[in-house]
């Protein structure tokens, strides 16, 4: 089966006999995705155009949710929901279906969560502190709840980072009443609102609530209104998960030829919107740091190294969204299974990507 049909399922499992729009008290469409073409204008005419993934790849079109629950449980290990002891499958965000069916309701790990005068939101995944799920889950969840005009609780993890206390206190959400969430229990809740950009069907969606809410947190930050074109190369070094044999080699020369070495998760969010509201171009591997691409300004030039066992379109998608020009190549890993953990056994094809990096310099704007 090819990948993008598998993450369209993992990320939109269809819904069971229990599903929300059935169960729900009251669901409010907040908006419709339209199809897309990724945008590359200026790019066209790029040699070796075989080597994107992601030429005329096109959108989902999503229809994202707000669902107001009664007498729902949430099962902390799987962060799925269930509903008259039943799990509902829309929520089970990339979960094994069989550990989904076998979910059940443990009255022994069982929290009763008192009632709230407002609105109590489910608004992660079970990868909470991974930094690309709370930028494209979280973060526009946090956006529309913090619109509403009712005292919010937000059901969160129990370790946070502190880039994620921040993101609350710029969205204004800052809460003794929110529920930190403890490893193995399950939380019944006599109401609980859940929005779909936490199942991450919006993931290959243009989304303008995403934009709206990246755009807010730029402004929040002070980050500048246009680009000033500093050239970032996004470092994946100490990363647990798709090492890369030579990728110092190619940060070397990528400093060479004008690039920032940037390891995000050594600075703050603040630090990291305002530094990447000013690039002129960005440059990484498909992970995490990537995500960062949410706080360019449009027109801003991306190119992505995606390896040959995970080809994601997911930030072809959220550089499309933000009106961003993106260009892809993919690298053989030598990895024998297509995953999302694998290292590299191949080294990077420095001299090739050098060459995509200099066709591309040459298509920056002036300054």
């Amino acid at each position: 089966m090819p990948i993008f049909s598998r993450l369209r399922r993992l990320l939109s499992p269809p819904a069971g006999p229990s599903g929300l729009a059935e169960i729900a008290r009251s669901v409010t469409m907040l908006e419709t995705c339209p199809v897309k073409r990724v945008s590359a204008p200026g790019l066209s005419d790029l040699p070796h155009p075989e080597r994107n993934p992601f030429r005329g790849w096109e959108s989902m079109p999503v229809t994202v949710q707000h669902y107001a629950l009664r007498n729902i449980v949430l099962d902390q290990p799987l962060m799925t929901l269930l509903y008259a002891g039943r799990p509902i499958p829309e929520t089970a965000y990339v979960q094994s279906p069989d550990a989904v069916r076998a979910l059940t309701l443990r009255p022994a790990d069982m929290i009763n969560c008192t009632p709230f005068k407002g609105l109590t939101a489910s608004c992660v995944d079970h990868w909470a502190s991974n930094y690309y799920h709370w930028v494209a889950h979280t973060i526009p969840t946090l956006h529309v709840l913090s619109l509403q005009d009712k005292a919010v609780r937000l059901v969160l993890p129990e370790h946070m980072h502190p880039w994620q206390f921040e993101t609350l206190e710029l969205f204004g959400l800052t809460s003794e009443a929110h529920i930190r969430l403890k490893q193995g229990h399950q939380y019944a809740f006599q109401t609980l609102d859940y929005i779909t950009f936490v199942n991450g069907s919006a993931d290959f969606a243009i989304s303008d609530l995403s934009c709206a809410a990246y755009a807010r947190l730029r402004e929040a930050v002070g980050a500048t209104a246009k680009p000033v074109g500093r050239r970032i190369y996004i470092e994946r070094g100490a990363s647990a998960n798709r090492h890369v044999p030579n990728e110092s080699e190619l940060a070397d020369s990528l400093e060479k030829l004008g690039f920032e070495r940037v390891c995000p998760e050594t600075l703050s969010l603040t630090e990291q919107i305002r530094l990447f509201s000013e690039a002129g171009m960005v440059m990484g591997m498909l992970g995490a740091g990537m995500a960062n691409i949410a706080w360019c300004q449009p027109g801003t030039l991306v190119y992505e190294l995606v390896p040959s066992h995970h080809i994601n379109p997911c930030f072809a998608a959220m550089a499309t969204q933000d009106g961003l020009r993106y260009w892809a190549d993919v690298f053989q890993t030598g990895a024998a299974q297509e995953n999302h953990t694998d290292n590299a056994s191949i080294p990077l094809p420095l001299a090739d990507i050098l060459d995509r990096v200099r066709d591309l310099i040459a298509r920056l704007p002036r300054t």
